[in-house]
């Protein structure tokens, strides 16, 4: 049976939102199925509300926060979130393992019939006391993600209480939402699934079970 247990509210992005340039969670459809504990599900298009997107940009910026950072310069890779990861499929090139270079293959490799880029989560993880077993309760999720549905995830772990914001840790997951093989970005087919409403259920009833079996 699913945990019934509810972590702490993330911050999260209302369908309803205008864009904002300061906040990318705005770029994103979030949530078809409404949200209350912290999971959101949402998915990064080519073009949402009039806002052409990339999954670089949008993956750069979840791993580079803060006022200071100079958004418009994206040729330098060096992030000042808690952590970041590739975690990749055992078939996977191990050059995706670079966020670099799967994000700008995301972005090269997407179909011209197919509308989303990426597929996003922000996992609760306010109940957690330290950071390394925060960081292993999201990383756990996205190996078991790479095992059984074949997709690779840049996995960012967020404490916004380092800059004084009153927010829980969280962390977020940038999926790629294709069936990673040996054959590459380039000729991989899409987990639809990921890319729907119904991606909401999938995600959140993978990620309850995934709370149970460490519990």
């Amino acid at each position: 049976m699913a945990s019934k247990k509810r972590s702490p509210q993330t911050k999260t992005a209302k369908s309803s939102q205008k864009v904002s340039e300061q906040n990318p969670l705005t770029w994103l459809y979030t949530n078809p199925q409404g949200s209350s504990d912290g999971f959101t599900f949402g998915v990064l298009r080519k073009t949402f509300r009039g806002r052409e997107n990339s999954a670089h940009e949008f993956g750069w910026r979840k791993c580079h926060v803060g006022a200071h950072i100079n958004v418009d310069d994206r040729s330098v890779w060096s992030p000042n979130v808690e952590k970041v990861e590739v975690v990749l499929p055992a078939k996977a090139d191990d050059l995706l393992s670079d966020p670099d270079v799967l994000l700008r293959q995301a972005d090269q490799f997407v179909s011209p019939t197919e509308a989303g880029l990426l597929t996003y989560v922000t996992l609760p993880l306010g109940d957690m006391d330290r950071l390394h077993t925060a960081w292993e309760r999201a990383r756990s999720y996205a190996v078991s993600l790479a095992s059984s549905r074949k997709v690779a995830s840049v996995v960012v772990l967020h404490s916004p209480g380092a800059i004084g914001a009153p927010y829980p840790l969280h962390a977020h997951l940038c999926i790629v939402p294709k069936v990673l093989t040996g054959l590459g970005l380039a000729h991989s087919a899409y987990d639809q699934e990921l890319l729907h409403d119904g991606g909401q259920d999938i995600l959140r009833e993978l990620w309850e079970d995934h709370l149970n079996k460490r519990a």
